[in-house]
């Protein structure tokens, strides 16, 4: 009975254990997810948005120009040029117009990050506008000048930047 009792309470603290080193192991994965709503149906808000080869709704891009691939299609490969001249490659990893939602990695970066997914999915909100949430997960790397937090507020800011510049034209338009 003891000895039971012993690999009982054994197993649980192994399994304490194995979930505290899957914690810290992902502690390091950050997730950061901005929305807007825009005054807007989500069909005007996708076709905004949905094609890969047009970041022109971005203030801070200067052009965006496919380098492999076809426009929304799975794998193809985009160059953000950026107005202060950096320069952004990302990979298209999913597009799907009936869901209205993207999803791409990233491949290089000045960012100080890597493990980088994204997606920015559209849909319906009240009285006929729409949603738009834009996320990430990623790491920090190892020898980035920044902390957690900090890369977390640069990530955060350049999507609140490109939400707030794409609620403003569309409604505008209205």
């Amino acid at each position: 009975m003891k000895v039971r009792a012993l690999l009982q309470l054994s197993a649980l603290g192994m399994g304490m254990l194995a979930n505290g080193i899957a914690i810290a192991a992902s502690a390091s994965l950050l997730d950061v997810q901005e929305s807007v709503v825009i005054a807007a149906a989500p069909e005007v808000v996708w076709k905004a948005v949905k094609d890969f080869d047009n970041m022109s709704w971005h203030p801070a891009v200067a052009a965006t120009r496919l380098t492999e691939g076809r426009n929304n299609e799975r794998q193809a490969v985009r160059l953000l040029t950026l107005k202060d001249g950096a320069r952004m490659t990302e990979q298209l990893r999913e597009h799907d117009d009936a869901r209205k939602v993207q999803r791409y990695t990233l491949l290089d970066s000045p960012l100080p990050v890597t493990d980088y997914g994204a997606s920015i999915a559209v849909a319906p909100a009240g009285d006929g506008g729409s949603t738009v949430t834009w996320q990430a997960q990623f790491r920090r790397k190892q020898d980035a000048p920044v902390d957690d937090a900090a890369i977390k507020t640069t990530i955060r800011g350049i999507f609140a930047a490109g939400l707030g510049h794409l609620k403003q034209l569309l409604e505008a338009a209205q």
